[in-house]
């Protein structure tokens, strides 16, 4: 169970006047975490988000999601570098295996390598150029019955994709 599931809520400020009695207050501790499990929350609509969205605010999402997620790994990234450093000073020491350290700095290598992707990544998607207006805009009217259903097929993809990773993570759990 991920960490962020047994969490204790946090407390609201205290603004000095009476606190609301327990039926009344929200329920943030429960509501939080499901909305962040695959299976809970509403899946990414890739059909609604071709059609209803200019190519400028995809590719605008896409970096905001890609920049996030790459400082969010830069941050695990540097700690795992810290936890390194400090096993190593141990292993000098004498007090923790070496094995420890080789295992540590090899986990650190791999969170190394997925943020200079995730950075790669962003970097490819800033410097693409789209055209003004959506997807469709671009395809002939002739071809939009077949651009819709490889768009179908793609959206068909990405779901199933989702939900190998759900299960496979999930048979990884259990």
């Amino acid at each position: 169970m991920p960490a962020s599931d047994t969490a204790p809520a946090l407390p609201p400020p205290d603004d000095g006047g009476p606190e609301p009695p327990p039926a009344a207050r929200p329920e943030r501790r429960r509501a939080a975490p499901l909305a962040k499990r695959p299976g809970v929350r509403p899946p990414l609509s890739v059909e609604r988000a071709v059609l209803s969205r200019d190519l400028a605010v995809l590719k605008r999402e896409a970096t905001d999601a890609l920049a996030a997620l790459g400082a969010a790994h830069a941050v695990v990234t540097s700690a795992r570098l810290a936890q390194v450093q400090n096993v190593r000073s141990e292993v000098q020491a004498g007090r923790i295996a070496e094995d420890d350290l080789v295992e540590l700095a090899g986990d650190y290598q791999a969170w190394q390598n997925d943020q200079v992707r995730l950075f790669d990544a962003l970097a490819l998607v800033l410097g693409m150029p789209v055209p003004e207006g959506r997807a469709f805009d671009q395809i002939d009217a002739s071809l939009t019955a077949p651009a819709r259903a490889h768009l179908s097929a793609l959206a068909a993809e990405y779901q199933r994709r989702l939900l190998s990773d759900q299960f496979s993570a999930g048979d990884k759990e259990g």
